[in-house]
């Protein structure tokens, strides 16, 4: 099974647009924290191991195999 692969535009937009209308921040302050969120996520979704470095959605998630045909990565690594 494959995951999903990360749009951070997506992510980015709906942050700011939630500080924005729901807190009522200012549109600079949303997109700091829209910049800080997408960051974190996109940290959160590389291999750990430092052969590979490619996206989880570069990995098969029950095997936990890399898709890249020249990477060594073995399993994905947290």
């Amino acid at each position: 099974m494959l995951e999903k692969q990360f749009k951070p535009e997506i992510l980015y937009n709906t942050v700011v647009h939630f500080y924005m209308d729901k807190k009522g921040y200012s549109k600079d302050k949303a997109n700091k924290i829209a910049q800080l969120v997408v960051q974190k996520e996109a940290q959160r979704r590389i291999c750990k191991n430092e052969k590979c470095k490619h996206f989880s959605h570069d990995h098969i998630r029950n095997s936990e195999t890399c898709l890249v045909s020249e990477c060594e990565c073995n399993k994905f690594t947290k």
